[in-house]
């Protein structure tokens, strides 16, 4: 599986999402149609009995035809467009609509403090800012569910089941599914369907409210007003029969949209783990269990399509997940259906309690590096598609943070100072101007906690810095866009005291800048350029990546180009490899980078991984990768929504 390919089978399915709600809305249009002008031919006091509107009439009556038509197609994308802009507040609001309840690094109930420590993990692993996580704890079933549009806003939600019924080991299998929906795609994609959904669906709540209306309100019964209570009743009657339209087109688009994506979830989540007895011992589980993975609390009509497994019953037809044995045997080839019974026998044994669960608090393991090998292919494989390796560095990482640090991490009150204390430079002259301007803006006692935690920042290792940034990002992004902008500015202004900017000061700064903007506007959308119609922003990365960190600077920067040219070539789009620009680093290494990777974020995702592919051989050229161009590749990773790994990178395997 390669992420760059799967992010584009996404949008592929985006296209053909559209195409089939606009064959449902064609359906639903008719069929309106046909229910109010039958409507008016049969109240009409010419007309003898029920009748139904024939061609020559809909032809004379054109023009209402015509308004009903157009006010159905309004009505419909109006709502949907609604139902969008509703969801662009994150994933946690479709959480918290569903009754989930927000789980913080801060619980005591070792069921989901081992949750959270299994989200993080796989956050970090995964390269992207830590998801708010939410518990059903209504729902005794065996399901979960990642909502959101971008990285930036994403929610991932369990239900009690999932917590009581699974070991740590299926936990991290249906977690690493979930994340595999928010890393390729699928999450934006399910989360856009929601809102076409309620389009399609609005009109069948409208008539079940009007025979409501029509059955218990004030509609007086004598003669002179039975034919207008009936044409409501019917009227609601018709407009409640077309709603089921919608839900068989609902349901349709749902199973024609996930079923596929459900199976590369699974694989994804044996890639993250090494391992198929999680996700597959997940989903014998639910095969064995009495209630599965049906939702009792929750209407699923809108979110079934989300879930880790089904979450209602339907036909074959219209169902949005494979068959939990085709699900299963695709990871075990060689299962035996047998084995269910034996496992639904053992099944109350195996629920959980806490008292049963191994301590999963934080605890200071040592931090254990994971070497992995520095090449083009190594690097794009591994963008949104984090292995065992990854997993376990990222574990390593997150308990070897030392406690304070960890805690203001997960601090609504220290947050902002570990942020800025990140920034504070090792000289004392200018760390004292820093610190008057954090003084000026957030007071003396942001001061003094940002000085208490820079003490401890200064013993960890590198590797730290910006997964400390990653899980300190939900405690971040929840404050008034007023605040950030202004915590952006104060962070630019802290990076620009002593008027030299580092890598890591620009690696940072862009991607906290990157994910607060993700989360503001979380619509993001990949854009159709190809890397020939940007050479300028091209030759200009490449020019401060090969300045930053390369020996043979003219050496470095030929490879890259030559790699962009091979893979032009490959297309065909490119026959003339000097079409780049001449190595030419620019004045303002910050603001050129800046410009640069706004424009290359516009990218179709086969070309961005042809870019990342050359970035890296370009790094790669001297032989040596340093630890701040391992930050600066990550963080241009990051703003081109290609997440990267932590990686430790061993120079002797470059």
């Amino acid at each position: 599986m390669n992420f760059f390919q799967s992010q584009d089978d996404a949008r592929r399915k985006t296209r053909f999402l559209i195409l089939l709600f606009i064959l449902a809305v064609i359906a639903i249009v008719a069929a309106v149609n046909l229910v109010i002008t039958a409507l008016v031919i049969n109240v009409d006091d010419q007309a003898g009995g029920a009748a139904l509107p024939d061609f020559n009439w809909l032809i004379e009556n054109r023009s209402l035809v015509a308004a009903i038509s157009l006010s159905t197609i309004g009505f419909i994308s109006l709502s949907s467009l609604y139902k969008i802009a509703s969801l662009s507040s994150g994933g946690g609001k479709v959480a918290r609509s569903l009754g989930g309840t927000l789980i913080t690094a801060g619980t005591k109930e070792p069921l989901r403090r081992r949750l959270y420590n299994v989200v993080e993990e796989m956050a970090i692993a995964s390269g992207i800012p830590m998801p708010e996580v939410y518990v059903l704890e209504q729902e005794s079933g065996i399901n979960a569910f990642a909502a959101g549009f971008t990285t930036g806003d994403a929610a991932v939600t369990v239900t009690r089941g999932t917590l009581e019924m699974l070991s740590r080991d299926e936990l991290q299998g249906v977690i690493g599914h979930e994340f595999s929906h928010i890393l390729n795609g699928d999450m934006r994609l399910n989360t856009r369907l929601m809102g076409f959904l309620f389009g399609i669906l609005v009109i069948g709540l409208i008539g079940r409210a009007v025979l409501n209306s029509a059955r218990y309100g004030n509609i007086r019964s004598d003669s002179s007003r039975r034919d207008g209570a009936g044409a409501i009743y019917l009227a609601g009657l018709g407009l409640f029969l077309i709603g089921y339209i919608g839900v068989f087109f609902g349901q349709l688009i749902k199973a024609a949209v996930s079923r596929q994506r459900e199976f590369l979830a699974d694989a994804s989540a044996v890639q993250f783990t090494r391992q198929t007895l999680g996700i597959a011992g997940a989903l014998k589980k639910i095969a064995a269990a009495g209630q599965g993975s049906e939702l009792q609390t929750v209407d699923t009509d809108e979110v079934s399509h989300m879930l880790f497994a089904t979450g209602a019953s339907f036909g074959s037809l219209l169902a949005t997940h494979p068959p939990l044995l085709l699900r299963i045997k695709a990871l075990e080839p060689n299962f035996d259906a047998s084995e269910i019974d034996r496992l639904a026998e053992l099944m109350p044994e195996q629920s959980q309690s806490g008292s049963e669960i191994a301590d999963e608090s934080l605890a200071t393991a040592g931090f254990a590096p994971q070497h992995f090998t520095l090449t083009p292919d190594a690097i794009t494989e591994a963008v949104g598609m984090p292995e065992e390796g990854h997993i376990q560095l990222a574990s390593s990482l997150r308990q070897s943070i030392p406690e304070n640090l960890y805690c203001a991490a997960h601090s609504g009150d220290d947050v902002l100072p570990l942020v800025l204390a990140l920034l504070l430079d090792a000289n004392e002259a200018v760390r004292r101007t820093q610190l008057d301007l954090i003084a000026q803006q957030l007071g003396n006692t942001t001061v003094m906690t940002a000085e208490t935690l820079q003490l401890e920042i200064q013993t960890l290792d590198t590797a730290f810095r910006l997964p400390l940034l990653q899980i300190a990002f939900p405690q971040i992004k929840n404050r008034p866009l007023e605040q950030l902008e202004r915590i952006t500015a104060l962070v630019q202004q802290l990076i620009e005291v002593d008027g030299i900017v580092d890598t890591f000061e620009f690696a940072l700064s862009r991607v906290l800048k990157t994910h607060l903007n993700d989360a503001a506007h979380p619509q993001h959308r990949h854009g159709n350029l190809r890397l020939t119609q940007l050479p300028e922003a091209v030759g200009a990365l490449f020019s401060v990546v090969v300045k930053q960190g390369c020996e043979k600077t003219n050496t470095a920067y030929q490879k890259g180009m030559e790699c962009l040219g091979r893979h032009e070539q490959r297309i065909k789009m490119l026959l003339d490899t000097k079409q780049w620009p001449d190595y030419a680093p620019p004045g303002d290494w910050v603001s050129a980078t800046d410009a640069a990777l706004n424009q290359l974020d516009g990218l179709r995702m086969l070309d961005k991984q042809a870019l990342v592919s050359a970035l890296v051989l370009t790094i790669s050229d001297d032989g040596k990768v340093t630890p701040h161009e391992a930050e600066l590749l990550r963080a241009i990773c990051a703003t081109l929504h290609c997440p990267l790994p932590p990686f430790v990178f061993d120079a002797d395997s470059i």
